[in-house]
């Protein structure tokens, strides 16, 4: 049956407190120049009980931060891309803003910023307003623009290369019919760009016997496909690596407050239409590792091994963080 709820959300503290930024942090309509963020970036351990421990299944942690503000509109990251030389990141956030931050990344992660906040757009070229504003996957094109995909008012749309990004109103792709049927809060949480050309998003909370419905194609050329989650997990993020292959990030929650994150790899090829996908487990992430609401998945390439860039959403919660770590996946 289509329109089943997945067994895992954020929890309900943290829907009380995005919902409510979401209306808190409504900007004015036209001009919403970028403008400096201050924000720390605390060096974060792998594990709480062994500081010696490096692995987790096949990744190789490679550092983390905790990174937090006084000022109240950094916070609800849900996807991120990371440039290939290691020194910059851009995130999105639950309420349409964006964060464009140095990064210092030399195979292991050292540091963040400076930064500077921004805000996304729509075609008209109004800023996005309240609960339209909840942006959740990211994925960088070949052109240098970004897609950005939306819940509540599921959509994605496509901003045009500039520096910085974003600085240009994007254009909205034709979506298919199903997913409209997606809870507001269950859309498109992962989103990303394939080497054929085409973009490939997952629902998290639109299923179909027991799989998460999910498309792949272009404007207005969706195939609808099914992707297998583990149980008690949902696909939150995306990324595609050089050898064709994707990673999902799926993440899992269980009362009061415990999150779990599952790192997937899929093969090459095998997002085609009606398929049914599943791919290899990498890694489970869970406490006492370094775990939070992790919505957020960025790669880049190295000699021998690929990165991975993980960022938690904290729902502009005080019981929940805002992590960025790294991890080695030999290739």
């Amino acid at each position: 049956m289509t329109g089943r709820f997945a067994p895992t959300r954020r929890g309900a503290f943290g829907l009380a407190a995005g919902a409510l930024a979401a209306w808190a942090f409504a900007f004015p309509a036209r001009g919403a120049p970028r403008e400096p963020v201050a924000f720390n970036a605390v060096p974060l351990p792998f594990d709480e009980n062994d500081r010696a421990r490096t692995t987790v299944g096949r990744l190789e942690w490679r550092g983390g931060l905790i990174l937090g503000s006084s000022d109240r509109r950094f916070g609800g990251w849900s996807d991120l891309w990371v440039a290939s030389s290691g020194d910059r990141f851009v995130a999105i956030s639950d309420n349409g803003w964006t964060l464009d931050a140095g990064l210092s990344f030399d195979g292991r992660l050292r540091g963040a910023g400076p930064a500077q906040l921004g805000r996304l757009a729509e075609p008209d070229g109004r800023v996005v307003q309240g609960q339209d504003g909840d942006a959740e996957g990211l994925a960088r094109l070949p052109d240098g623009g970004f897609a950005v995909s939306f819940e509540r008012r599921h959509r994605i749309n496509v901003y045009p290369p500039s520096e910085p990004p974003f600085a240009r109103p994007p254009h909205a792709l034709r979506m298919p019919a199903e997913i409209a049927r997606a809870p507001r809060n269950g859309g498109i949480e992962a989103l990303t760009h394939l080497p054929d050309g085409r973009l490939l998003f997952l629902a998290e909370e639109l299923l179909d016997d027991g799989l998460h419905v999910g498309f792949v194609g272009n404007d207005g050329s969706w195939r609808r496909l099914l992707y297998r989650a583990a149980e008690g997990f949902a696909p939150t993020g995306l990324s595609t690596l050089p050898d064709g292959s994707t990673l999902v990030l799926e993440r899992g929650f269980s009362l009061p407050g415990a999150f779990s994150a599952r790192l997937v790899r899929v093969r090459p090829g095998a997002w085609v239409a009606d398929a049914r996908v599943e791919g290899e487990e990498l890694a489970r992430l869970r406490p006492p590792l370094a775990v939070d609401n992790y919505e957020g998945i960025a790669t880049l390439s190295r000699p021998g091994e690929d990165i991975l860039f993980l960022i938690s959403d904290d729902n502009y919660s005080f019981l929940q963080r805002t992590l960025l770590v790294a991890f080695a996946l030999p290739k």
